[in-house]
């Protein structure tokens, strides 16, 4: 038999609906505000980011160091290679230098060193690997001169002019300079002068050829700090070569060789006339004709 439930037991019930109800009521957000409780503080925000910061100026710093280190060390390969390519320019040019005494002008040995800076000028057979040779082509023979000129951004740069030994009266050589090395700071030359045996700055025989000389090169900014031996390139050079005497040149004899007597007759002496006769001379007193005795031509 069906019970009907009292009316103490539906208000118990009913009570306990209505509790779960308002707590069920608690736990829901109110109304605009979607988070609740669960939202960040002002606090939590700014310590996030200050943590990102931090993060974002350590790659930030890594990466400058990174990029600094690559720039110092491409420089400093590049100014490597600009005193290997110049030094070793330079010491081929040495190597390969001529004279000849019997034209002193135009072989003449030229070096003006002082402070610094130096200035060497002379004749040189360079090789075909030489810079500049593709521009000259078969002219081997040609005046060099290293010298250090300012350029339009006012730093110093080594510059290497060279033009064949026939055309040395161009007054505009500027076509025939190459630019060896920039920022130099130093380029310094000494010779040895083999008559007193030591080291001179200055050498002033220009119709001689020194057997020993020493440059340096030095490409950074303080010319102080290079002249301590920091990043400074310092070379000696030998060379074998030695001035041509003039009878070497064009010896006595042969032809082009002066003689001692008539100038230009090859391999004639004093009182000793052409072979054939003087010039001129033949049969009859035309060419051929020779002196008789007791005066007079004889055939």
């Amino acid at each position: 038999m069906n019970s009907r439930p009292t009316p103490q037991a539906l208000i118990v019930r009913g009570e306990a609906l209505r509790l779960e109800g308002a707590r069920e009521a608690a736990a829901r957000p109110a109304p605009g505000n979607a988070c609740g409780a669960r939202a960040f503080t002002i606090l939590e925000i700014m310590l996030a980011i200050a943590i990102f910061s931090m993060v974002i100026a350590a790659i930030y710093s890594s990466w400058s160091a990174i990029l600094r280190a690559s720039k110092v060390g491409a420089a400093a390969a590049e100014e490597l290679q600009r005193s290997r390519i110049a030094a070793r320019t330079l010491q081929d040019a040495l190597t390969c230098s001529v004279m000849f005494s019997g034209n002193p002008l135009l072989y003449s040995f030229e070096a003006v060193s002082g402070g610094d800076f130096a200035d060497l000028s002379f004749v040189a057979r360079v090789p075909p690997s030489f810079p500049g040779s593709g521009y000259f082509g078969d002219q081997v023979v040609r005046r060099v001169r290293f010298s250090v000129e300012k350029a339009d951004n006012g730093l110093n740069q080594l510059l290497l002019t060279q033009v064949p030994l026939l055309q040395t009266n161009r007054d505009d050589l500027r076509d025939y300079s190459i630019v060896l090395a920039r920022q130099v700071s130093v380029f310094t030359m000494e010779f040895w002068d083999a008559r007193v045996n030591k080291w001179t700055d200055e050498w002033v025989r220009t119709n001689e050829l020194p057997k020993l000389v020493r440059f340096a090169l030095a490409f950074t900014q303080g010319a102080s700090a290079a002249r301590q031996g920091k990043d400074v390139t310092t070379r000696t050079v030998s060379i074998a070569s030695s001035a041509v005497a003039p009878e070497v040149q064009a010896p006595r004899g042969l032809p082009g060789g002066p003689g001692p007597g008539r100038p230009g007759a090859p391999g004639t002496g004093p009182g000793v006339a052409p072979p054939g006769g003087a010039p001129g001379a033949g049969p009859g007193g035309g060419r051929g004709a020779r002196p008789a005795p007791g005066g007079g031509l004889s055939q």
